[in-house]
């Protein structure tokens, strides 16, 4: 059964980030009865879903509960099922302590006190770290369940909204922080412009993506993890840092993503169903380790003189 009643799309005619219209198909597929499909923009490499969910069945998707915990669903039969996470919930432990190795490497650019602004907010385990450190604190999250849980736990102020169309305060953030999530924005130039008019001119973007041209998308070829309903554009690291210089951002430092994460969190996130099975008869699902993400790319930005 489907986890929504209805599941809208919508054809994009051009490339979001140079609007060239010629583009290819670079991966096919329904998930439990749900198509998804990636094309590549002919011009600028730019990979993006086409066709894509509509601004309406993307706030009903991203709110649902199925997001957030999809792996107990009768529908899913393997790893390559899901139409959410496997189990956020059981990863939350491993975002929290990977928010003190993110902060450091903030402060060393922007030291509290200051007002810091995180883009997809989740569980709220990034904002609570930051503000026992010392900043000032609110959250933008898509998921009104996210925002929710975030409120609830830790007394977050978050405010449920695409980042392309909210309202922000003009040079008001020291710091603006996204994790995870700028793949999911529907229109990434409009949001980094919005993003950029509410830094203050000596502010600092702190940002990670997956990157398509990474050796994780390479060794995993079409069962790449990022080629799901959530990830409405696989950046590159240069499709991403031409949408930052276009947008009035440069890059001030860079480096493959630190993390703690859990061997249940990693084979998940892997599908790797005979990781399962031995961490599960291991006893080592929520063992924390720290990794290098080489897939992934973690950068730290100011705004262009």
């Amino acid at each position: 059964m489907q986890p929504l009643k209805t599941w809208d799309f919508e054809n994009l005619e051009a490339c979001l980030i140079c609007g060239s219209t010629g583009f290819h198909v670079v991966y096919e597929k329904n998930i439990r009865n749900v198509p998804l499909r990636f094309v590549k923009c002919s011009q600028c490499g730019l990979v993006f879903q086409n066709p894509r969910f509509t601004r309406d069945t993307l706030s009903a998707y991203f709110s649902s509960s199925f997001f957030i915990k999809d792996g107990d669903s009768p529908d899913v039969v393997s790893l390559e099922d899901l139409l959410g996470y496997f189990d956020y919930e059981a990863w939350d432990a491993s975002y929290k302590r990977t928010a003190t190795l993110r902060l450091k490497r903030i402060r060393r650019f922007a030291p509290p006190p200051g007002r810091l602004l995180e883009i997809g907010t989740a569980t709220g385990s990034f904002l609570d770290e930051a503000r026992r450190a010392g900043y000032e604190v609110r959250g933008v999250d898509l998921s009104a369940r996210f925002a929710e849980v975030a409120r609830r736990r830790h007394g977050l102020q978050i405010d449920v909204d695409f980042i392309e169309d909210i309202d922000l305060p003009r040079d008001h953030y020291d710091v603006v922080c996204n994790f995870g999530g700028v793949g999911c924005w529907r229109d990434p130039m409009r949001a980094l412009k919005n993003i950029r008019s509410s830094m203050k001119s000596s502010g600092l973007f702190v940002l990670n993506h997956p990157n398509r041209d990474g050796v994780l998308s390479i060794l995993y070829g079409d069962r790449y993890p990022e080629f799901n309903h959530a990830s409405l554009t696989v950046f590159s690291n240069r499709t991403m840092r031409r949408c930052l210089a276009e947008t009035g951002f440069r890059v001030v430092a860079f480096q493959n993503e630190r993390q703690f994460a859990s061997f249940g969190r990693i084979v998940t996130y892997l599908k790797s169903p005979v990781g399962v099975r031995l961490v599960k008869a291991l006893k080592l699902e929520h063992r924390m380790i720290p990794v290098i993400a080489f897939g992934t790319t973690f950068l730290i930005c100011r705004l262009n003189d």
